[in-house]
């Protein structure tokens, strides 16, 4: 049997030989015909692994182009999403890193070239603090009643977001609306925005709680007048500026109370401003000092603070 075999495979050797190498030329030959080699590109999406707890990722690219080579056949069976492309930051510092791509491509592919190969992430360690909360009120209450009292459940509350985010943060704000019909006192949960310091909302970031009870206590039978306010500042500038203006705004504000408490009152002050920290013209938001039984709609106005740098002498 065995013999038998043997003699069949050794029979006509060389011509068999001959017939399979030109069987594998010709394979050869189809297959590069038919399924050549070429070029192409994916769009993949970008993931980052190894990200550290407590970090908001800001990455500077979401999706990359990825060219590759490989047979005419496996461009028709596969797509971007067959591919991976990530980062590992297991190694990244807070702030700003530039990271290489790491691609993971099909079998078969090679891959020519990814744009980007490298990206910019940005750890932003989440944080909180504590900032004042005001609260306004808008409008006009029925008329002959005015706002005796605006009371609010906490003069603070918490702010948490990235960190760049929080920083910014100068305080958070709400508004209690009066419609005209206000004639009696009433209670609200008011929502609150945080903003910067030139009173623009901060988006990013969350204020908690979210709304604050306030409560707003109506009087009649007070008369109402119009007075100047005066901007207390600090003497703690430093040395090295010297301060050329101080505005308040807004300028004038109506006070209510009885005759006998509002009619010798012909101006209002400011808590006083600290100048420790101003290097630069800058507004300050701050309440005002009322005098017992004066009652104002809003008890916080704006200090414009103007200095200038000492010259050497």
């Amino acid at each position: 049997m065995i013999a038998t075999f043997r003699s069949l495979i050794q029979h006509n050797l060389a011509a068999k030989i001959l017939a399979l190498l030109v069987a594998l030329i010709l394979w050869g030959y189809v297959m590069n015909d038919q399924n050549p080699s070429i070029d192409g590109s994916f769009t993949v999406q970008l993931t980052m692994k190894n990200v550290p707890d407590g970090y908001k990722v800001v990455q500077s690219a979401d999706t990359l182009k990825v060219r590759v080579r490989g047979p005419r056949s496996l461009f028709v069976n596969n797509d971007g999403s067959d591919f991976t492309a990530y980062v590992d930051l297991k190694d990244a510092q807070k702030g700003k890193n530039v990271c290489k791509v790491q691609i993971v491509a099909p079998q078969g592919f090679e891959v020519v070239e990814a744009k980007p190969d490298t990206v910019e992430v940005t750890l932003d360690p989440i944080v909180s603090k504590q900032v004042r909360a005001d609260i306004y009120v808008n409008g006009s209450p029925a008329p002959g009643v005015t706002v005796a009292k605006v009371s609010q459940s906490s003069p603070e509350v918490s702010v948490e977001g990235p960190e760049s985010a929080v920083n910014e943060v100068a305080r958070v704000i709400g508004y209690v609306g009066l419609n005209g019909k206000n004639d009696s006192d009433f209670d609200l949960q008011v929502p609150l925005t945080a903003i910067n310091a030139d009173g623009r909302e901060v988006q990013g970031v969350t204020v908690s709680p979210s709304a604050m009870y306030v409560s707003l206590q109506m009087a009649r039978g007070l008369l109402k007048k119009i007075v100047a306010i005066q901007p207390l500042t600090g003497d703690d500038l430093s040395k090295d500026y010297e301060l050329t203006g101080v505005r308040v705004d807004p300028a004038k504000i109506e006070i209510a109370g009885k005759n006998s408490v509002i009619s010798g009152i012909s101006s209002i002050e400011t808590e006083k401003v600290s100048l420790a920290d101003v290097t630069r013209n800058t507004d300050k938001t701050v309440k005002l000092i009322l005098p017992d039984g004066v009652t104002v709609t809003n008890h916080d106005v704006v200090v414009h603070i103007t200095v200038r740098a000492r010259k050497n002498e």
